[in-house]
C-alpha cells in the first residue's frame, strides 16, 4: 500500500471516529434532555378549573367535593381542583360545551342533562330498569366504561363515573297521585329522554326545571309536582316543606348515575401517574358516596313518615302497564338514533348475561329476608 493511500486512510478514519463521537454526544444530550423533560412533566403541578351542575349544600354537590378530596390527597398536592357550584363558572346547560372547548378542565354532571343533545345520553344517566348495583357492574364489568367514554368522546371529553343512586323517591305534589289515572294533565318536573315520552303517553305534561329551581316552582304553583332524587337528596333541597304526597315507587329513575367529564385535550397533558389518581379517586367516591346516601335514602324516609308526608303506592296493574310503555320508548329510540341502540344493546347484553343468575336470587335476593330482621 503506497503512502498516499495510508495517509487517505487514516484521514477517513479520523473523520468517521470524530462523527461518531459527535453523533454519541448528541444522543446523550437528546437523551438527557428528554429524561428531563418528562421529569419536568410529572413533577409539574395542574391547577384545573372544576365546575358542576349542582347548588352548593345539595348532596350532589357533596360528591363533587369527596372527588375534589380524594384527586388532591392521593396526588399529594401535584392536582388543585378549584371547584365552584352552579353558576359560577357556568350554568348547568352550558357546562358540557364548557368543558369540551376547554374553558375549564373538569365537570360534574348527570349524563342525562344532555340527552337533548344526543338521547343516548339518557341511558347513561339512568335506566328504568337497572338496579344501582347492575350498573356498577355493568362500568366496571361489562364493558360500560367504554361506552361512556364513545359517548362523551364525541365532546373531546373523558369521563368517569362517581355515583350510582338507587331508586328515587316518586313523584312530590300536593295533590295525592294514587294511580296513573291521576298524572293526566298534571304538568310534572321529569328529565330524561325515556322519562319524558313515557310521561307523555300517560297524559301528563313533563316540565324541565332546573334542580336549584325547583322548591320555588313548586310553592308558586308554577309545577303541580316534581322528582329530583332519592330521599335524602329531597330532604337536602327541602321538598317536604313544600309539597305533602308522594306517589311510590319511583319507576321513572330505578337507579342512575353521576360522574365527572374531563376535556380530553388536559387529560392528555397529565402524566400517568396522575391518570391513575383520578380513576382511583372516582372509584372511590363511587363506593363511599353510593352507600353513604343509600343508609341516608333510609333515615330520610323515616323523617318523611314522622314529619306526616303520605306516600301513596300505584296499583300492580299500573306498574306492568308502565313497563310496557317503557319498553315501547327505548324501542322507539332506538330506532332514531344508533348511539341509543349502542348504549342500550350493551346493557341488554350485560343482562342477558346476568339474568340466569339473578333469576337464581328471586326472591330472596332482593328483600324477602329482609322480614326475618323485623322486630
Amino acid at each position: 500500500m503506497n503512502k498516499r493511500l495510508i495517509t487517505l486512510l487514516s484521514s477517513a478514519l479520523i473523520v468517521l471516529l470524530t462523527l461518531t463521537a459527535c453523533l454519541e454526544k448528541e444522543a446523550e444530550t437528546q437523551s438527557a434532555s428528554s429524561e428531563g423533560s418528562a421529569s419536568e412533566t410529572s413533577n409539574k403541578k395542574f391547577t384545573w378549573k372544576y365546575s358542576t351542575i349542582y347548588a352548593e349544600g345539595s348532596i350532589q354537590y357533596e360528591r363533587d367535593k369527596r372527588f375534589k378530596e380524594l384527586v388532591e390527597a392521593l396526588s399529594n398536592g401535584q392536582m388543585e381542583l378549584e371547584l365552584h357550584p352552579v353558576g359560577v363558572l357556568s350554568d348547568a346547560g352550558q357546562l358540557l360545551d364548557t368543558v369540551s372547548e376547554g374553558t375549564i378542565e373538569i365537570g360534574g354532571d348527570w349524563p342525562g342533562t344532555w340527552s337533548g343533545r344526543n338521547t343516548a345520553f339518557s341511558l347513561l344517566g339512568t335506566q328504568t330498569g337497572l338496579t344501582a348495583f347492575d350498573y356498577i357492574m355493568w362500568i366496571e364489568q361489562g364493558g360500560g366504561r367504554d361506552v361512556y367514554n364513545e359517548i362523551y368522546g364525541q365532546y373531546n371529553l373523558v369521563y368517569f363515573p362517581y355515583n350510582a343512586p338507587s331508586n328515587e323517591s316518586g313523584i312530590r305534589t300536593n295533590e295525592p297521585i294514587r294511580s296513573l289515572e291521576d298524572l293526566k294533565g298534571k304538568n310534572i318536573r321529569f328529565v330524561g329522554t325515556v322519562q319524558e315520552r313515557v310521561l307523555q303517553k300517560l297524559g301528563g305534561n313533563p316540565m324541565n326545571v332546573p334542580a336549584h329551581e325547583l322548591y320555588e316552582a313548586v310553592q308558586r304553583g308554577v309545577i303541580d309536582g316534581l322528582e329530583f332524587a332519592g330521599p335524602a337528596g329531597d330532604r337536602a333541597m327541602n321538598f317536604h316543606e313544600v309539597t305533602d304526597y308522594v306517589a311510590a315507587p319511583g319507576w321513572h329513575q330505578t337507579a342512575s348515575v353521576t360522574g365527572v367529564m374531563i376535556n380530553k385535550d388536559a387529560w392528555e397533558t397529565l402524566p400517568d401517574h396522575l391518570k391513575n389518581v383520578i380513576e382511583v379517586a372516582s372509584k372511590t367516591t363511587m363506593f363511599e358516596t353510593t352507600f353513604k346516601e343509600l343508609y341516608m335514602d333510609a333515615e330520610a324516609s323515616a323523617e318523611m313518615a314522622k314529619a306526616g308526608i303520605e306516600v301513596n303506592f300505584y296499583p300492580e296493574e299500573d306498574l306492568e302497564k308502565v313497563q310496557g310503555i317503557i319498553g315501547d320508548v327505548l324501542d322507539e329510540l332506538a330506532v332514531e338514533n344508533k348511539d341509543f341502540a349502542k348504549v342500550l344493546d350493551s346493557q341488554s347484553e350485560f343482562m342477558s348475561d346476568y339474568a340466569e343468575y339473578r333469576e337464581m336470587q328471586k326472591p330472596w335476593g332482593f328483600g324477602v329476608n329482609s322480614d326475618l330482621f323485623k322486630r
